[in-house]
C-alpha cells in the first residue's frame, strides 16, 4: 500500500515530501512528476507499484513541498535533492522515469550522477528549445484553466487532474504548481541541459505523446539525437501529462523498458 511520508534527507538537511509504494525488496524506481505535481497516488504509479519499489517524491517547491521553492535555485539543486533521497533510503541507484519537467530532471541526474540510474525514461520531457518546434507556452493560458492546454482535451483537465479534490484547494495548487515550474522553464524552455546530454551513458528511452501541445513529437528525434544510444517511441492518444491520461500504457513502456529493454 501507498505511503506518503516526509523524510529528513541526509547529507543535505532537506525535508523531502514522497510517496512509496511496491515490495521494498522490488527494484527502484524514481519516478519523477510533471508541471502538474502529484495530485494523487494514481493509477500509473499503482501499476508501477506491481513490479517496482516506487518513489515518487514531489519536487521542491510543488504540492506539500511549495515552501521549499526558494532553496532550488537551479537544476543542480534538484539533482542533490534526489540523490540526497535515494541515499536517506538507501537506494543506491534507480529506474529513473521522468515526465515533462521531471524529464528535465531525469536527465539531469543521469548527467551529472549515471551511477544513480539504471535506466532513464523520459516522457515528454522539457529543457530543450526549439525554434521550428516551439510548442504552446504553458504559461501564459486563460487563468480560469490554465493547465487545460496540458491534456489532449480540455475536460479532462478537470476529469483527471481536479477530480476528487477541494476546487479551491486543487486551483490553488495548480497556480502553485505552475509557479513552481516557471521559475526553471520561463520564459524560454532552455534549461541548458542539452550541452551535458552526451554524457548519459545509461539505457535511455524518450517518449513523446501523440497529442501533447507543449512538446511537440520532433523533439523526441532531437532528445534521441542528443543522447547517444537512445530509443525513441510515441504514446497514442494522449498529450502532455501521460502519466494521468494513459496510466497504463504509460507504465507498461516503462516496465517493458527497464526490466525487459524492449520498447515496443
Amino acid at each position: 500500500m501507498a505511503e506518503l511520508k516526509t523524510l529528513d534527507l541526509r547529507p543535505g538537511g532537506q525535508t523531502a515530501h514522497v510517496w512509496e509504494g511496491g515490495d521494498a525488496n522490488a527494484p527502484a524506481l524514481l519516478f519523477l512528476h510533471p508541471i502538474t505535481g502529484i495530485p494523487r497516488w494514481g493509477d500509473a504509479l499503482e501499476s508501477l507499484a506491481q513490479d517496482f519499489h516506487v518513489i515518487a517524491p514531489y519536487q521542491p517547491g510543488w504540492g506539500p513541498a511549495k515552501d521549499d521553492l526558494p532553496g532550488a535555485r537551479d537544476g543542480l539543486d534538484l539533482v542533490l535533492f534526489n540523490v540526497d533521497l535515494l541515499n536517506t533510503l538507501g537506494v543506491g541507484s534507480a529506474h529513473v522515469v521522468g515526465v515533462s519537467i521531471g524529464g528535465w530532471i531525469g536527465a539531469e541526474i543521469a548527467a551529472i550522477r549515471p551511477d544513480a540510474v539504471q535506466s532513464l525514461t523520459l516522457v515528454n520531457p522539457l529543457g530543450l528549445w526549439s525554434e521550428q518546434y516551439p510548442g504552446e507556452d504553458a504559461f501564459a493560458q486563460h487563468p480560469g484553466f490554465p493547465t487545460a492546454v496540458l491534456f489532449s482535451n480540455p475536460d479532462k483537465r478537470t476529469e483527471l487532474l481536479m477530480a476528487d479534490r477541494d476546487p479551491m484547494d486543487a486551483y490553488v495548487g495548480e497556480l502553485l504548481d505552475l509557479r513552481a515550474s516557471a521559475k526553471f522553464l520561463w520564459p524560454i524552455p532552455d534549461t541548458g541541459v542539452g550541452r551535458r546530454l552526451v554524457r548519459i551513458d545509461t539505457r535511455t528511452l524518450i517518449a513523446t505523446s501523440e497529442h501533447d501541445n507543449i512538446v511537440a513529437s520532433e523533439m523526441g528525434d532531437i532528445w534521441r539525437a542528443a543522447i547517444p544510444g537512445a530509443q525513441s517511441v510515441e504514446l497514442a492518444d494522449s498529450g502532455h501529462i501521460a502519466d494521468l491520461e494513459v496510466p497504463e500504457a504509460l507504465a507498461n513502456l516503462v516496465r517493458n523498458f527497464a526490466l525487459e529493454g524492449v520498447t515496443a
